[in-house]
């Protein structure tokens, strides 16, 4: 084979290349591979369709696994409400938002096709409900986010060595954080997509090696750009982003004088205008709201940047182990490193390190190693300076405004894998020279484990943390487990389990659930049950689940709701991936009359009552303390001056619903007494007591005072006394 390849050097008599002849077997089959194994970088758009199937399949499978609070809340209905203006042709209605969130009303309008086309029920009146729906909602926003890293991988292709857009595009498309919010329908993962290749467009049209590319790049930039703008309003760091890069490009095609310094800013802003207008076509072609009301549609920007972007957030914020307002100059950094992915922050560490290797020998006033050739294709130094700008102005801007999220720094997070990416080429080929050295074998062995080590890295958290992507944290920082104790962690993930578990409780029907974030609990319990807030107004109204979400406990904005809800143990808590997410606790039954009797564990906190001429109802109060066999029943005698037994009942505590018992368990089961008619005028007395087994084996009472055994029997306890007239009715209670 590498006869034909070079035809022009002189043969030997035999036809063979004279370096053939000095090349062991071994030696030429090892080139021949490593040639065969450079071959499918060669056939890029086989490479995108695979990359694309990549990103694709953990975007697209199981979107009907949980809201995330934004969409519970607020997505969901602004798609509503925005393909209604659009049916109606009501343009200045389809200003729903100041994000502005055109991008994903779109996206989600068409969903909201696809969910009518496939039959599947839309969401009823109550906001978070219908979680199949949503999937539909959220599948073209996933599409769209799968097919901009097949897109970055074609420009990346035209601006560094094919072998590290390759890997660039392969850490975009597995990035858990990316994933995450690529596959939801919200605004981050879109505003990354279009920001990033809107940037990649421009270093394209900024490349002198690719002139006939210039002016389509140029024009896609700013449509990429105004694709970003139309998502979200961070995207107006854009402007001087791009307008650096191409300034940066126009200095360096002329001589560093002043005449042409100034002539390059002329022609970058030229340059620049043409970028504005292309982002501002199509912001005007996309938002019907500008067609009509275009200083109302902007004007709502402005006001979401104002009031929203630069105040701490309504519920704060929690870092480091405290609630806060605001995080800091270091929340970013923290960020960065919990949620980066060992691969790319392993390449991130070659680059500084090759950095600072650059910058000592500049310090030395040894010579630099020299940029590749631009007829080779490798612009990785240009590229990398560049990403590394917008990382720097994109975390600089936001750490100055006062709301901050993990998710608004998402738009950096394919920069950061693209440098990852050259650095870890990098470090490939500074190795690969030592690796020649070494025997065939046993090259291929090293290459192969170093290979596959980098695959189990960049693969193994999409089989693990599937769904849950939102849950990866580097491991090497101790993922969730230390996570949790830095950042807030948490944003509908687990409810959808909590549901699952509450809607398989028998007792769910018997009073109202309340919970943290209840839109994104209420799609995953029936429809029947009410799903309330948990706060202040509603803890006067008898509940029986309440349902405790991490994210909210830890800002510390419910502190009381929060002790009501947790005063008795868990029964149901949530961990995944070494994140609690969720837990569940019963609520105490209300009662009128304090007791604190127990007995062997159960709690008698106190019982209401009824009383009339016929029946006497208690509606006791049971705390079950320790974990337990169920099948306890309890008994009421009502017994007269002597002693007597006029009335009676005997229940099981939890109406034989729970075989088992847990600690924490409430019960709370009305008994009503049948009082005999004509009851003889005198004063009455209600006892109770428990028994287990079909032998009547009383409960002992651990705690309280008990009735005389002659009077009531072994560990019965007084509940109430009364008085009936002489006509039979009662005359007093105490």
């Amino acid at each position: 084979m590498f006869g034909h390849r070079h035809a022009g050097l002189s043969r030997s008599t035999n036809g063979d290349h004279p370096r053939d002849r000095i090349l062991e077997p071994d030696a030429r089959r090892d080139m021949a591979q490593r040639a065969d194994s450079y071959a499918l970088l060669k056939h890029p758009w086989l490479l995108t369709l695979l990359l694309v199937l990549v990103a694709l399949v953990p975007r697209v499978a199981e979107l009907d696994d949980f809201y995330t609070t934004d969409e519970a809340y607020y997505w969901q209905g602004r798609v509503s409400r925005f393909t209604a203006a659009v049916r109606m042709a009501d343009w200045a209605a389809t200003n729903q938002t100041g994000h502005p969130g055109v991008t994903t009303l779109w996206l989600g309008s068409l969903g909201q096709r696809l969910a009518a086309a496939a039959g599947a029920p839309p969401p009823p009146p109550l906001p978070g409900a219908g979680a199949g729906f949503l999937a539909y909602l959220r599948l073209p926003l996933a599409i769209a986010n799968a097919l901009a890293v097949g897109a970055g991988y074609v420009l990346l292709r035209r601006l560094v060595r094919p072998a590290t857009a390759l890997l660039a595009a392969l850490l975009w498309a597995t990035s858990p954080f990316l994933v995450a919010h690529s596959r939801l329908l919200h605004l981050d993962g879109l505003l990354t997509s279009f920001a990033t290749l809107s940037l990649l467009c421009l270093l394209v049209a900024t490349r002198h090696a690719s002139p006939t590319w210039r002016s389509p790049a140029l024009l896609a930039a700013g449509t990429c750009g105004g694709l970003a703008l139309l998502t979200k309003s961070p995207a107006l760091l854009l402007l001087p982003t791009s307008g650096l890069i191409l300034l940066a490009a126009e200095l360096r095609a002329w001589p560093p004088t002043l005449r042409s310094m100034l002539l390059a800013g002329l022609r970058a802003a030229a340059r620049l205008g043409i970028w504005l207008a292309s982002a501002a076509l199509v912001v005007v072609a996309l938002w019907p709201a500008m067609w009509v009301d275009s200083a109302g549609a902007l004007g709502a920007v402005v006001a979401e940047i104002v009031s929203n972007g630069a105040q701490p957030h309504n519920a704060g914020n929690f870092f480091m182990g405290q609630p806060v307002a605001d995080p800091g100059w270091s929340f970013y950094l923290a960020v960065m490193a919990w949620r980066g992915e060992v691969s790319t922050l392993l390449g991130l560490s070659v680059l500084l390190g090759l950095l600072g290797y650059q910058a000592s020998r500049m310090a030395r006033r040894l010579p630099l190693r020299p940029c590749p050739s631009a007829a080779t294709r490798c612009d990785d130094r240009r590229v990398a300076v560049a990403l590394a700008g917008h990382v720097l102005l994109f975390s600089v801007a936001l750490t100055l405004l006062a709301k901050k999220f993990d998710r608004y720094l998402l738009p950096i997070w394919p920069a950061l894998t693209i440098l990852g990416a050259i650095g870890l080429v990098a470090l490939a080929r500074r190795v690969r020279g030592r690796l020649e050295q070494l025997a065939p074998a046993t090259r291929h062995g090293v290459v192969g484990t170093v290979g596959a080590a980098l695959l189990a890295t960049v693969m193994l958290p999409l089989i693990s943390y599937q769904p849950y992507y939102l849950a990866y944290y580097n491991p090497l920082l101790g993922g969730g487990t230390t996570a949790q104790q830095v950042l807030l962690v948490g944003w509908g993930e687990g409810m959808e389990q909590a549901g699952a578990w509450l809607s398989a409780r028998p007792d769910l029907r018997r009073g109202p659930i309340l919970s943290w974030l209840p839109a994104t609990l209420a799609p995953f319990v029936p429809g029947d049950v009410a799903v309330y807030d948990l706060d202040l107004e509603r803890l006067a109204t008898p509940a029986n689940y309440a349902v405790v979400y991490r994210s909210v406990a830890e800002r510390d904005t419910r502190a009381v709701a929060e002790a009501y809800a947790m005063q008795t143990p868990p029964l149901y808590t949530l961990r995944a991936h070494g994140i609690t997410y969720v837990t569940i606790h019963q609520l105490p039954r209300p009662f009128a009359r304090s007791v604190g009797a127990v007995f062997s564990g159960i709690h008698l906190r106190g019982f209401s009552y009824e009383l009339s001429d016929t029946a006497l109802v208690i509606s006791p109060s049971w705390d079950i303390q320790e974990g337990r066999a169920g099948g306890v029943f309890s008994f009421v005698h009502v017994l007269d001056g002597a002693g007597r037994r006029v009335a009676q009942i005997d229940a099981l505590l939890d109406d034989g619903m729970f075989p088992t018992w847990q600690a924490g368990q409430q019960f709370g089961t009305p008994l009503p007494i049948t009082l005999p008619a004509n009851l003889p005028r005198g004063e009455y007395q209600a006892v109770l007591g428990l028994y287990t087994g079909p032998n009547g084996n009383r409960v002992p009472l651990t705690y309280g005072t008990a009735m005389p055994e002659e009077l009531a029997g072994a560990h019965a306890i007084h509940l109430l006394t009364f008085r009936v007239g002489a006509d039979q009715q009662v005359l007093a209670l105490r």
